[in-house]
């Protein structure tokens, strides 16, 4: 376990190296999502989400199957000082806790491939055959409410098929290239409970220019 800052906002955030430390996809995630009401962060890791939306949500829940990640978010929320985060322990296919306003979720990305020899860096890359994931997220939201999530595009497909077969409808997409003339890697999308049949397409998220951050993925981290 160590002990590390978020430049932007000077937070204490509790990580355990290759397992539980946010990526660059929960920074993009973090700047893009409005949590509000009851807020939800499926598959929290170290909960860097949880205490992004702290300040803006009325109640956070920080739900992950695995303890380690549940203590670390803990620990995180005293260092800064947060009364408004739970973390809880379960497995998001029977987690008993209730329904969310806002549920944000940077998901494993892969169903197949090679696994490492860890089970818990396996369980946090790869989706088990039957975990359906963005079908939970839609049981676990209110209706109007509003799943922000994050994914490699080549599993967009799937992810829309849960979607659906869980009440959301896509309401807003942000495609993300690392760079100009590249193929798109990320989207970036927020998704109704219920919601209608009208989707927004936003301007492309360029994460670099040149070797630097672009000025925009740089405010994100607060540089």
């Amino acid at each position: 376990m160590r002990r590390d800052y978020i430049p932007k906002n000077g937070m204490v955030i509790y990580q355990q190296k290759g397992l539980f430390a946010f990526s660059m996809d929960s920074v993009l995630l973090g700047a893009y999502a409005k949590p509000r009401g009851r807020t939800l962060d499926l598959g929290c890791g170290s909960g860097y989400l949880a205490l992004m939306a702290a300040a803006d949500a009325d109640a956070v829940v920080a739900l992950d199957r695995e303890p380690e990640a549940a203590e670390l978010v803990r620990k995180s929320a005293a260092a800064n000082g947060i009364e408004n985060i739970e973390a809880v322990t379960a497995d998001l296919r029977d987690a008993a806790v209730g329904r969310f306003d806002v549920v944000l979720t940077n998901p494993p990305f892969f169903k197949d491939g090679i696994r490492n020899k860890a089970a818990k860096i396996t369980a946090a890359k790869h989706l088990d055959d039957d975990m359906r994931w963005f079908f939970h997220a839609g049981r676990l939201t209110v209706p109007g409410g509003t799943v922000y999530g994050i994914v490699d595009i080549a599993r967009f497909q799937d992810v829309i098929e849960d979607m659906n077969e869980g009440g959301l409808q896509l309401a807003h997409i942000r495609p993300v290239y690392w760079r100009g003339g590249e193929e798109a890697r990320r989207l970036l999308f927020a998704a109704k409970k219920g919601g209608g049949r009208h989707l927004r397409m936003d301007r492309p998220l360029y994460i670099y220019e040149g070797t630097e951050y672009t000025r925009e993925v740089a405010a994100y981290y607060g540089r």
